[in-house]
């Protein structure tokens, strides 16, 4: 991104190896210890990001092993010139991608993705939400859940946050906006939290990847690098979290062959937002314009809200 707007920059290698990224100066430059989307120009590979989805450990196996190939990679925010907005550049949705030169190593190479239960994937980006937001909260969240006040105030906001693609809650925005373009899947191979070590293994195996590249990915399927955290099932099985991702994340239960549990809206606010955001009415009378199912103008146009189908990966005819 530095190098497409003309800003000079500085390379800093990161021993993530020895947790560097975790350290003092380097979270100077990434507060969270973000560790970025990755390309393997050797392997001829893309690793993307899919917020909250077991990225980290993934792309921790990569850039270790890929030392001594050639790699790039992004992190940190930054004020996108084209966007016209702040985003975070460890979590693009693709289409935020399109503009850069990223894009042509999607086109070009193998590209693999983490993907998540949307309940547990929204249960887990409140909490980072609530670890990014300030010292006291990030303190709070490592030893317990967010609290059912916390949880309905994260949701309440999310529907709006969505709608500006604000990145503050880019970690709970649908899958498919981190695997789609548009209809178009543009990930060749999803690895599931479900069953991550399995996923890895066969990726390696499909890839043909390095042997010490596969040993690495074995260590990270065996839980090496995972940190302890609070639980978060009570969070993930909340009716106003499961109804919310109903809504917002649609799309990604068929996709990615995802159960889904009926959940009303136990919350009053949340459920009236919800309603008024569903309501098929005049343009200027909805509170957001995403969730509409049709959009009505006044001098009698209409703008319905076509329904995705999406095939959850590029087949091999598509992948380049």
């Amino acid at each position: 991104m530095l190098e497409e707007i003309g800003y000079e920059y500085k390379v800093i290698k990161v021993d993530l190896g020895k947790d560097e990224q975790f350290k003092p100066e380097f979270r100077k430059i990434s507060p969270f210890g973000k560790i970025p989307v990755i390309i393997d120009h050797d392997l001829k590979l893309v690793v993307l990001h899919v917020p909250k989805c077991a990225g980290t450990a993934l792309r921790h196996a990569f850039l270790e092993d890929g030392a001594e190939r050639r790699m790039e990679s992004w992190f940190d925010f930054s004020y996108d010139p084209v966007l016209k907005r702040q985003v975070d550049l460890a979590h693009r949705p693709l289409m935020d991608l399109r503009h850069t030169k990223l894009w042509r190593w999607l086109r070009r190479y193998q590209v693999i993705a983490c993907i998540r239960h949307p309940y547990d994937r929204l249960a887990s980006a409140c909490r980072e939400h609530l670890r990014q937001k300030s010292r006291a909260t990030e303190v709070q969240v490592r030893s317990e859940p967010p609290t059912d006040e916390q949880l309905l105030a994260y949701l309440r906001q999310l529907p709006a946050a969505m709608d500006a693609h604000d990145l503050r809650w880019v970690h709970g925005f649908p899958l498919h906006w981190f695997t789609h373009f548009g209809q178009r899947p543009m990930v060749d191979h999803l690895i599931r939290c479900e069953q991550f070590s399995s996923d890895l293994e066969k990726l390696g195996e499909t890839l043909s990847l390095p042997r010490s590249l596969r040993k690495r990915l074995r260590a990270v399927g065996e839980g090496a690098g995972r940190r302890e955290s609070a639980n978060l099932t009570a969070i993930r099985n909340h009716p106003d979290l499961q109804a919310l991702a109903n809504q917002l994340h649609q799309e990604d239960f068929p996709c990615f062959a995802y159960n889904q549990q009926k959940a009303e809206f136990q919350d009053q606010k949340l459920k009236h937002l919800i309603d008024a955001c569903l309501a098929i009415g005049p343009s200027h009378d909805l509170p957001l314009t995403n969730l509409t199912p049709e959009m009505h103008w006044y001098y009698g146009r209409t703008s319905p809200r076509p329904e995705l189908r999406l095939k959850p990966k590029r087949t091999k005819r598509a992948a380049r």
